[in-house]
């Protein structure tokens, strides 16, 4: 399963298997990653503009219904002429579309909306969803409730009455856990396009150079490589300044700073997520305290994690080591996550204390070992790793040292 036309019916089979065991007959993808988990193509107006609602995925239940791709008639003009498995669904925009050499028999010629309207969206859904025959009694269907502005769920509930609605964030949460060959791919090359920019950043690192000179650094880096891939998140902190900012700080390294990377690149909408730290010179006493209390913390993690593991074990063991190696007091929420096509790079389940999943062949995660101390800055290891059979497989290749320049 390494292509997207490989991907996308594991995806509904498994989306199908769930719905099956839920009794739910459909699901419902509002958000732009889930969307684009179930379609194979991402909205540009959710993406970029961060429209609600703008596009949607359906699945049903019944294997012998065509799944649905819901967009506006304009993102619709796009899309490949066929994508197996769905049928299209398309809305008006404010945008009209010409058709000179009468391509598309199907012009719109009512009245348009002046603005984004979701709406129109809203409409179609509840229609394509009528027309499935999912308007009677009886009827379940999972979408994403938590997500969806409340005036959403309103329209639905009053366009679609009879239908139970269900939250669908579990299902989505279970599903993207687990990696198909194509998710895969893109994960690991996202990292090493990651370590690749990483270390052209990292050589910039001297007396005066800025955390914003350092992220500028990491992106150029990254649009250099193939395709022009684009970075996901820079957060990069230069001596003791650890709090995370959206525009940095004018501070300049000076001997003894720590400088920590925790970054990513975006892979065709799957984004990595590593961190490494830097000292310029000899670093203080705790900061060196700290990374050597993380580092076997780390290890064990690290040699710990593989299929049958519960995660929360894994967090318990790292902790302990932690405390045990030299920082006692050392306490986090959690230690790592799923990784994929989130926005904020962190997706469910994580390695915390209350976590019930399991780990399993097939899902990528992170293993983190922050640290972050007033006068001391930042200091971190976090590294992307695929749960094997028999084990894992971890895709980094930078040296989880404290590398001292």
């Amino acid at each position: 399963m390494t292509t997207l036309q490989e991907h996308l019916p594991d995806v509904a089979g498994r989306a199908r298997d769930m719905l099956e065991r839920s009794g739910y007959d459909a699901l419902i993808a509002s958000s732009p990653e889930n969307v684009y988990y179930l379609s194979g193509q991402p909205s540009m107006f959710m993406y970029t503009f961060r429209m609600s609602e703008a596009a949607f995925a359906v699945v049903f239940r019944d294997p012998n219904r065509p799944s649905l791709l819901l967009m506006s008639e304009f993102e619709a003009s796009g899309l490949p002429n066929d994508i197996p498995g769905f049928s299209i669904v398309t809305y008006p925009q404010w945008i009209d579309l010409d058709d000179p050499y009468s391509l598309n028999r199907d012009r719109f010629r009512g009245e348009r909306p002046d603005a984004p309207r979701p709406d129109a969206a809203l409409a179609a859904l509840a229609a394509a969803l009528q027309a499935g025959g999912l308007a009677g009694g009886g009827r379940t269907v999972a979408a994403e409730l938590s997500g969806m502005r409340a005036p959403s769920r309103a329209a639905l509930a009053e366009r679609l009455p009879q239908v139970r609605w269900a939250e669908a964030a579990p299902i989505f949460t279970r599903l993207r856990a687990r990696k198909t060959g194509f998710e895969i791919a893109q994960l690991r090359e996202s990292c090493a396009i990651s370590e690749a920019a990483l270390r052209e950043a990292a050589g910039l690192i001297a007396p005066g150079v800025t955390a914003a000179e350092l992220a500028a650094s990491f992106r150029i880096a990254v649009t250099r490589r193939r395709f022009g891939f684009s970075e996901r998140f820079t957060t990069i902190s230069v001596g003791p300044h650890f709090a995370p900012a959206t525009v940095y700080g004018p501070h300049r390294a000076a001997p003894g700073d720590i400088i920590k990377f925790d970054v990513g690149a975006d892979v065709r909408g799957y984004g990595a997520d590593i961190a490494r730290t830097f000292a310029l010179g000899e670093p203080a006493d705790a900061a060196k305290r700290a990374y050597a209390a993380l580092r076997p913390g780390h290890d064990r993690m690290l040699a710990l994690a593989g299929p049958g593991v519960p995660m929360a074990e894994v967090f318990r063991e790292g902790m302990d080591v932690i405390r045990r190696s030299g920082l006692p007091d050392y306490n986090r929420g959690h230690l790592g996550h799923s990784i994929g096509l989130a926005l904020a790079t962190e997706e469910a389940p994580f390695f915390s204390a209350a976590e019930t999943t399991v780990l399993e062949p097939g899902m990528v995660v992170c293993i983190e070992t922050p640290y972050y101390g007033y006068g001391v800055g930042a200091v971190m290891i976090e590294d992307m790793l695929l749960i094997t059979e028999n084990g894992n497989a971890r895709f980094n290749q930078l040296t989880r040292d404290l590398v001292i320049l």
